[in-house]
């Protein structure tokens, strides 16, 4: 099992978390400089794209680039955000790495994340049902910050219902902070330690 993805997961997780306290606390800088810092991004990478991209050959970096909305006052705002980013991203992870253990393991399963979490509990000891609980409990935060506008579905209640203690309802609105980020990740690598051959 590549553990590669969940190490380069965490370790932008540290980096995020670190980078927005210490934005928080110098309150992020020198805000017009914003465009300076866009075009140092640029070079962080040495190439621009390895593809031919059709939008290589539009500019970039020639326009007046300044915040719209003030960091200092949207912080909630983009701390929600970066969590939502980072929630889709180890949901990602964890379905190609259920790939590679249905396919170890000789075994399909249906193409959404909920359905090999499902096949693969088939060969977990009861005492980690908690990660696979987790583990759906992460796709389902996941479905309704990406396709529910953060707000639960019952598509999403249904995938937490038989687990979680007084599910929501139909309408509620989610909120996680970055500890729920270090749970998820938790039962995400029991689950994948415990299933994989």
């Amino acid at each position: 099992m590549d553990w590669e993805r969940v190490n380069a997961w965490t370790t932008t997780l540290y980096a995020l978390i670190q980078s927005l306290r210490l934005a928080k606390a110098i309150e992020f800088g020198n805000l017009p400089s914003l465009g300076r810092s866009i075009l140092e991004a640029g070079t962080w990478i040495p190439q621009l794209a390895s593809y031919n991209s059709v939008l290589l050959s539009e500019p970039f970096g020639n326009s007046v680039v300044k915040f719209r909305r003030d960091p200092n006052v949207h912080f909630e705002v983009i701390v929600k955000q970066v969590i939502c980013m980072l929630v889709q991203d180890l949901v990602v992870i964890l379905d190609q790495m259920m790939d590679d253990v249905l396919l170890a393991r000789g075994e399909t399963a249906g193409t959404y994340p909920a359905s090999k979490v499902q096949k693969l509990a088939t060969h977990l000891d009861a005492q980690y049902k908690w990660a696979e609980q987790g583990c759906l409990e992460l796709i389902a935060v996941r479905n309704v910050l990406t396709h529910a506008n953060g707000r639960w579905s019952s598509k999403s209640i249904r995938l937490v219902s038989a687990f979680i203690t007084s599910p929501p309802t139909v309408g509620d609105k989610l909120i996680i902070g970055f500890p729920m980020l270090f749970r998820f990740r938790k039962a995400m690598r029991t689950f994948l330690n415990e299933v994989m051959l």
